[in-house]
Order: C-alpha cells, then sequence, then structure tokens
C-alpha cells in the first residue's frame, strides 16, 4: 500500500515556497529529515527544509537477517562497548536457506550502512525499489555517533544536547559550522560509510559457474570486459599457449552468462596485461608500455597511425587502456607519483593524441597506486577506472565527477564494471579462478555478479540547497518507528 508525504522548501529572505507530495510504501519505519540554514551575523533561519527518506532494499535485507539472527541466536554477551550475538554459525547445515544460499550474503561483520549522513548534488529521482549505490560529489558528511571539532571542510557532529532516543522515535541533531558543508546539495544519504561505496550485496546478487570452450583454458590477473552485450575474458589454448579472446552471451537483468565461444585465438604466446575490442572486431593488447594490433583471425595487424604492428609508448605507464567507440583512451603519467594523466586518441590514429588531461586526486586518487582496468558504461557516457581496489567513476567527456557519478566504490581489481539500464543499477562481474578437488581448474571461471552500493537510504530534496560560509546548518532526523 502507498501513502502520501509532504516535503517543503521555504526561504524566508527570497520567499521561494516549494511543495511536492512524495509516495512512500505503508511500513512500519519512517525518516524524515528537517534541514535549517541560519545567518551567522543575526542567527536568523533563513531557510528550512523538510523531506521524507526512503529505506534503501539493502536495509531492508539486513532488517530481515537481523530478525532472522534473533530467532537463531542462543544467547547474548557484552564484549567491551559491543553486544556479541552467539549463534549457530557452528553448524550451517541446519540452517541452508539462510546461510548457504549464494545469491545472498549474509552480513556478519563490517559496517551498516546507517552508520554516516552524506549530503551530494545528485539530482536523480529517487528509486526505493533498485537504488543501492551513493552517487555525486560530496559537499558535507557527519557520523550518525559521534561528535566532532576540527578544521574538516565537510565534516559536521552529533548533537549530543539536542538528540534523543525514545522507544518509538529516534531523534538526531547534526551541526556544521561556517567553515564545512559549503556548497549545493539535494540528496541526503545514509551510508556505510562518508567517501565510498561498499558491495556487500545483501541483495540482487547472483553466483555463476562458466566453462570455458573446448581447449581452452582462462587466465587470471586480467580484467573482464563487457562490449555491446557481450563479456570478453583473456584466456589461451590449453596445448599451444597462444593468446585467446573468450566471448559470452550476457543478459545483465536476468544475471545470466551463456554460450561461450571463442572469439579469436591469436598467432602469440607471450604475456600480456590487458586488451581490448576495437569496433571493427580487432584485438589489443598491452604488454609494458607496448601495443599491439592483431585481427580477429588471429593475424597481426599495424596499429594505426603506423606500419608496424606493436608500438612502444615510451615511458607510460600503460596500465589503463579503453576503447569507447572512436576514441581510445591511454594512461600517460610517467610515474606512480605523479596525478593520473590521460591521452585521448582517434581509433584511426594512435600516434597522435587528440588531447591530454590530468585527473585530479579529488576525483581519482592514484599516488603510489596501480590502475588495473578501464571500462566504458555507454548507457551514462562514463568510464570506470579500477585503481588499487576501488573502482572510480568519472564523466567521459570532463574526465572528472560529476552530480551523476557513484562515489569511489569497492572492488576487484579484475572485475568488468558494467551498468544494468532497468534497474539503474551499477554493476559488478568478479571472476576468479575455480578451485576443484586436485586444485586449480582452469578450464572453470567462478563468476559472481553483483550491484554496487550499500546505501541504506537516501532523500531527495524537494529543490537544490545552498550553503555558505555566512551559515551555519543543522540537520535533524527523525526516526519513528511503529509499535510491534
Amino acid at each position: 500500500m502507498i501513502r502520501k508525504s509532504k516535503a517543503f522548501k521555504r526561504n524566508f529572505l527570497t520567499g521561494e515556497a516549494i511543495e511536492i507530495t512524495k509516495e512512500k510504501p505503508l511500513k512500519g519505519i519512517r525518516g524524515v529529515h528537517t534541514i535549517e540554514l541560519f545567518d551567522t551575523l543575526t542567527g536568523k533561519l533563513i531557510e528550512k527544509v523538510q523531506s521524507e527518506n526512503f529505506i534503501a532494499k539493502t536495509m531492508e535485507e539486513l532488517q530481515r537477517q537481523a530478525a532472522l539472527f534473533a530467532f537463531l541466536t542462543d544467547f547474548v554477551e557484552t564484549s567491551g562497548s559491543n553486544i556479541v550475538y552467539r549463534g549457530p554459525l557452528y553448524d550451517l547445515a541446519k540452517y541452508d536457506v539462510v546461510f548457504k544460499n549464494l545469491d545472498m550474503t549474509w552480513l556478519t561483520y563490517g559496517n551498516f550502512p546507517m552508520s554516516w549522513i552524506v549530503l551530494t548534488d545528485y539530482d536523480g529521482p529517487e528509486d526505493p525499489e533498485n537504488e543501492i549505490i551513493m552517487r555525486g560529489r560530496i559537499i558535507g558528511y557527519a557520523s550518525r555517533y559521534t561528535t566532532y571539532v576540527g578544521s574538516d571542510t565537510k565534516r559536521g557532529s552529533l548533537n549530543t544536547a539536542e538528540s534523543f532516543i525514545e522507544p518509538q522515535h529516534i531523534h538526531l541533531v547534526y551541526d556544521w559550522p561556517t567553515h564545512a558543508a559549503n556548497g549545493t546539495f539535494q540528496s541526503v544519504y545514509f551510508n556505510y560509510n562518508y567517501n565510498e561505496n561498499g558491495s556487500g550485496a545483501v541483495v540482487g546478487k547472483k553466483f555463476l559457474q562458466i566453462s570455458a570452450p573446448n581447449g581452452y583454458l582462462f587466465v587470471n590477473n586480467v580484467a573482464a570486459k563487457v562490449k555491446n552485450g557481450k563479456l570478453y575474458f583473456m584466456g589461451k589454448e590449453a596445448q599451444t599457449n597462444k593468446v585467446a579472446i573468450l566471448v559470452y552471451d550476457l543478459n545483465i537483468p536476468a544475471r545470466t552468462i551463456t554460450n561461450g565461444q571463442v572469439y579469436a585465438t591469436l598467432n602469440t604466446s607471450s604475456n600480456y596485461e590487458n586488451f581490448e575490442i576495437a569496433p571493427n572486431g580487432d584485438i589489443y593488447l598491452v604488454s609494458g608500455s607496448n601495443l599491439y594490433c592483431f585481427g580477429q583471425n588471429g593475424s597481426p595487424k599495424n596499429i594505426p597511425g603506423t606500419s608496424q604492428t606493436s608500438r612502444y609508448y615510451g615511458s607510460y605507464l600503460f596500465d589503463l587502456f579503453a576503447i569507447t567507440g572512436q576514441d581510445v583512451y591511454i594512461e600517460s603519467r610517467t610515474s606512480y607519483l605523479d596525478n593520473l594523466q590521460i591521452n585521448r586518441y582517434n581509433i584511426n590514429d594512435l600516434v597522435n593524441p587528440l588531447d591530454v588531461k590530468v585527473i585530479q586526486p579529488e576525483s581519482v586518487y592514484v599516488y603510489q597506486k596501480y590502475c588495473s582496468g578501464m571500462h566504458y558504461i555507454p548507457d551514462l557516457d562514463m568510464l570506470a577506472i579500477t585503481v588499487d581496489g576501488y573502482t572510480y567513476f568519472v564523466d567521459r567527456t570532463m574526465l572528472g565527477l560529476s552530480k551523476n557519478t557513484p562515489v569511489r566504490t569497492y572492488v576487484d581489481n579484475w572485475s568488468a564494471i558494467t551498468y544494468d539500464p532497468t534497474k539503474k543499477q551499477f554493476i559488478e562481474i568478479r571472476h576468479i579462478k575455480t578451485t576443484g578437488p586436485s586444485g586449480n581448474d582452469y578450464t572453470k571461471r567462478d563468476v559472481t555478479i553483483r550491484p554496487l552500493g550499500f546505501i541504506g537510504a537516501r532523500n531527495l530534496l524537494p529543490s537544490p540547497v545552498t550553503k555558505t560560509n555566512t551559515n551555519t546548518m543543522k540537520l535533524t532526523y527523525d526516526l519513528y518507528i511503529d509499535s510491534f
């Protein structure tokens, strides 16, 4: 059942007044944010916003798990400042439905998704059924349960004097001084961390095991690629060790990978760190600072713009290489101490870059870090750049953050990153070697398809809120819990 919830914004200086109606499910828990801006000199209230958030599916699943865990717990004890629930983890066989379902995660360790309040400029519509990732540029944040005094230009503090907890009502108040959270925001998140997305995958995950085509093997430590609805892996021919590109049909909404075939067997058996597929079907391989080109028939081809089948790019680190239609992106920094630098080329000339851009560390942090993959998301025209276990999403045109890009997200270095346009979810396709009775089995691959993100709640405000250094800000969160 659906109920109506009114949200409003009133500016007492300009006279602006906005009121909208949100549709919310009829549930026993609801949370409301009230945001107030005050003039520093006069202390007067100049703007007030009130809006109800939605509780994300991740939090609903954790609530379900908590109910199961409460039922299955044997006893409770305290350990320092923590409460420890002792349950039947010693005998999981009794609870296969709960614990052994590989398409869900039973969360037993880690931060919960209501640990931080985060303010971002993301202005996309609320999608309670599918939305689980934090998006936008971060304007401010505050720990749900700790106070803070300091110079952080984004962080606020819990106001313990004004906050209280009752059995059916949690009232939490947070304050930001004049130097913190200055900027424009429209989304208020509860998230497990203030500056990154998790990938707990408590909902929407699918575990699969796929096989290589007969006579072929998978190889380790090379990122998979999603191109035009197909999933590509680097492999090799078992008898000759020739490099092979393996391709599978990929259905992201259904979470299926089927019909494995050999896309190409290449006339080379060297080791390569990366590969790409061009729009014309050519295969590019990367080894060190060298780029190689092969046709789908396996024969070497000239690098566009040269008369050679390989090209050495000098001192470029070359950890990143991606083809997006007619554009080719190559990492061109020469030291791991430098900010990330990307050359953009036309697919027909990989010698003369169209432009060179330096990506600032607030967008992609690479200091003393290795990059391991770059993936194109055509639905949103974004690049996903994987660095040391995190994927940074950037707008392809700016090569920087935008109000639509997700906050950096924890992933595996060799995962393919793609997008589910049906559910509007960012998807990680994680793959690892299969271990059998006799050791590693390279004829198979264990694959997990899972949505990225681990938010607890989000609130899209009626219109953007702008705070400056002439304002202090108070955010109040009221969580109402119906009696059982």
